[in-house]
């Protein structure tokens, strides 16, 4: 077989701009597109917190997002409200953030642009010293029947004991593993059920695995260390109950697969393109797409925010799922970084996703419009306009006098939700706190 290329840097780069089709600030096409996204991930987060409010459950054992953007910050007292000057977006300040980037749309975009860019700048690094990348993915056989929170117990056991292995340990020795980078992702068929599955980003060597050009044109790579790690991982599937010998050999072929090199750099360049929230995200992107997650075995997953989206219209096996992979997700870490790699690597962020949540700084590009008072926002938030008010401002708002005569306005029509806005709120654990 033929040595893999080496992946350096200028690849690296080029492939982050290769087919990337442009995007000027003043496309006003662009950025309208922008602006009605952002709306979209509001209006989601009311629908999430609709759907996981507990009837009868105290306020502090309630779910964080349904707390989220409810509450003012102690120093705040007023919401500061900005847009960028393009119109592609708009950013509200002074408010509480739950964090949760598993049910909360408004944070997982947040968090998610932070995490692609501190992979980025790892994966940067590193390839200027001239290493190499593998993206490994691990899936497993599943049936529509199998609960949620049944199968993440059993694929986070395989996982442990795939990578305690002889077999996990001395491979990755020889491919000269500095660290790898776990990504957790759940998507969902209405054929086949929940779809658990790590993506892990591995910084070795380049050629670490004595791999040949790929063999497909998805990229995936085959040699005989891969074929080992394949075997390794069936035998603890079928060990940990997540096998099935009748799929044995299609096991072999897609429960763990392996892409490297240019591939793993094109992947991260996939996840920074806002404009492309529908195709594939591996690493950290996933977790705030709102359609489908792309075609597996011939079946479309679809994600748990395409679950909300569903569920926002009055679909009733959506609002079930959504609310069943809630309570079983909460607490999972999206990504994580093995010990001792982002100082390796010289990435200096240890931040949760709670304080990048919280951290609403506006951007230096951004233009201060004006502020609302704990009277305007709730009035936003009692007549559902919160994701029309963002996207107005976005694109019309100019002035405090937009901004009042906006909210003014509505008040002369009905209110469509209850509860109140806290003023001098904060989070707490689970919880929101006066």
């Amino acid at each position: 077989m033929t040595a893999a290329p080496h992946t350096s840097l200028g690849t690296y780069t080029k492939s982050i701009h290769a087919g990337r089709k442009a995007t000027p600030r003043n496309d006003p096409e662009w950025a309208d597109r922008r602006s009605k996204q952002q709306a979209g991930r509001y209006a989601l987060m009311r629908t999430a917190q609709g759907l996981l409010w507990k009837k009868g459950d105290e306020w502090r054992d309630q779910a964080r997002t349904c707390w989220c953007c409810r509450s003012m910050k102690r120093e705040a007292g007023t919401v500061s409200v900005y847009r960028n000057e393009d119109g592609s977006g708009s950013s509200l300040t002074g408010l509480n953030r739950c964090g949760n980037i598993w049910t909360c749309p408004v944070c997982a975009a947040k968090v998610a642009e932070a995490r692609r860019a501190e992979l980025n700048a790892g994966l940067v690094s590193h390839l200027k010293a001239g290493g190499g990348a593998y993206l490994l993915t691990l899936t497993f056989p599943h049936e529509a029947d199998h609960p949620i929170a049944e199968l993440l117990e059993r694929f986070t056991n395989a996982r442990q004991r795939l990578q305690n292995s002889r077999t996990w340990k001395r491979v990755m020795e020889e491919a000269g593993r500095l660290g790898s980078v776990a990504s957790l992702e759940v998507t969902i068929s209405q054929e086949n059920g929940w779809h658990p599955h790590l993506h892990v980003l591995i910084f070795a060597q380049t050629n670490g695995f004595h791999e040949g050009d790929p063999i497909n044109d998805q990229g995936d790579l085959l040699s005989p260390a891969i074929i080992e790690l394949k075997h390794a991982w069936v035998n603890i599937l079928l060990k940990t109950g997540l096998g099935d010998l009748k799929k044995l050999h299609h096991m072999l072929d897609h429960a763990l697969n392996v892409r490297g090199g240019n591939q793993a750099a094109e992947y991260i360049a996939k996840y920074g393109r806002d404009e492309r929230w529908g195709q594939s995200s591996e690493m950290t992107r996933h977790y705030t797409k709102q359609g489908s997650a792309g075609e597996r075995d011939g079946l479309l997953h679809f994600t748990p925010f395409q679950l909300l989206t569903w569920a926002g219209n009055g679909d009733e096996w959506a609002t079930r799922k959504f609310i069943e992979y809630s309570d079983a997700i909460e607490g999972k870490r999206a990504v994580t970084w093995s010990p001792g790699l982002k100082k390796s690597l010289g990435v200096h962020s240890d931040q949760t996703d709670e304080e990048i949540a919280a951290d609403d700084n506006p951007m230096p590009e951004q233009i201060h419009v004006g502020d609302i008072d704990q009277e305007q926002y709730q009035t936003l938030f009692r007549h559902n306009r919160l994701p029309d008010f963002v996207r107005y401002v976005a694109q019309s708002a100019v002035t405090q006098a937009d901004l009042d005569e906006y909210i003014e306005a509505i008040k002369t029509t009905p209110a469509t939700h209850s509860g109140a806005v806290v003023i001098k709120g904060t989070f707490s654990g689970r919880y929101m706190v006066q």
